[in-house]
């Protein structure tokens, strides 16, 4: 259960990271009026930044664990 949770956090992060990325584009390019820029920029920093955090959460769910076996000894 707690994978799952993990996994569902993981999925929130990188939807609020596009999401925010594709806003504050938005919301640059109607402030200074240039169409594509900020928007092109928001999504590849977007992107960037929830790969990077998509990485830090997913690595202890996939690194190997030690098991019960491997801790009596």
């Amino acid at each position: 259960m707690q994978v799952a949770v993990r996994l569902l956090g993981l999925g929130w992060y990188v939807a609020v990271c596009i999401v925010l990325g594709v806003l504050g584009g938005v919301w640059l390019d109607d402030r200074l009026g240039v169409t594509p820029l900020f928007i092109l920029l928001g999504v590849g920093l977007a992107l960037i930044v929830a790969a990077w955090g998509a990485y830090r959460m997913a690595a202890p769910l996939l690194s190997p664990r030690p098991t019960r076996k491997d801790n009596d000894e």
